[in-house]
């Protein structure tokens, strides 16, 4: 990777921070709504966080990077308002 495009490399990123934030927020939501539908102990809560982990990594490989890529510009243009004029 140490001689890709570094707008590549910045995407590659964004989509693996992506992936795992919907990975840990598919976790946390599919653990809550296993247990909910599935009302067998441990089992609903297992079943729940595992296919709510694969649905929210595929999802936060997409979603996360337009997230990133609008924080990142909404950053960008605060910090350019807040500079002093030369």
């Amino acid at each position: 990777m140490s001689g890709d495009d570094p707008k590549q490399s910045e995407q590659a990123q964004d989509r693996h921070v992506g992936q795992l934030a919907g990975l840990g927020a598919g976790v946390l939501a599919g653990a809550g709504l296993g247990t909910a539908l599935i009302p067998v102990p441990i089992l609903g809560t297992f079943t729940g966080a595992l296919v709510g982990g694969v649905l929210g990594s595929e999802v936060g490989k997409t979603v996360g990077v337009a997230l990133l890529q609008g924080v990142r510009a909404f950053t960008e243009s605060l910090a350019e308002t807040t500079k002093p004029d030369q």
